[in-house]
């Protein structure tokens, strides 16, 4: 009657082991994938957040002042700062073709000339702009464009 008590206790032990141990394993793999869909977000929001400086235009009406200290703010960046005025509209920074899908090779205008009355691209600093971003065929901002109001 002992030996087969001692029997059953040994076989309960080894169920709850196997229990206890399969339900380590179900925990690891939920809290892997609730970690990996995680830090997909994060990873998602971070790309967003590095984008917030120029999808800050987008929508809004800013001064002529703001267009100019945008076309400074990126002249060193990979974009193009188009800006479109009654009289002509000209590219600053990196030149965007015609279709507005890609940034190409061209002629692109400067500050100096946005700040020249005389000048055709002149940029009035109390006119408005609406802003809006342009992004190419990958979902990658590649230039904001400024039409005057």
């Amino acid at each position: 009657m002992e030996n087969s008590l001692k029997g059953l206790i040994l076989a309960a032990g080894v169920i709850i082991t196997c229990v206890v141990v399969g339900l380590g394993f179900y925990i690891a793999r939920e809290a892997k994938d609730t970690a990996s869909g995680g830090a997909s977000e994060i990873s998602s929001l971070n790309s967003e957040f590095s984008q917030n400086d120029k999808t800050i235009y987008d929508g809004l009406t800013v001064s002529g002042n703001e267009v100019i200290n945008a076309i400074s703010k990126f002249s060193g960046d990979e974009i193009a700062v188009k800006v479109v005025t009654s009289k002509a509209s000209a590219c600053y920074n990196k030149f965007l073709d015609s279709s507005e899908k890609s940034l190409t090779q061209g002629t692109v205008s400067t500050v100096a000339k946005a700040k020249e009355s005389s000048s055709k691209t002149y940029i009035n600093p109390n006119g408005k702009f609406n802003g809006s971003v342009i992004r190419d065929t990958n979902n990658t901002i590649i230039a904001i464009k400024f039409t005057q109001v």
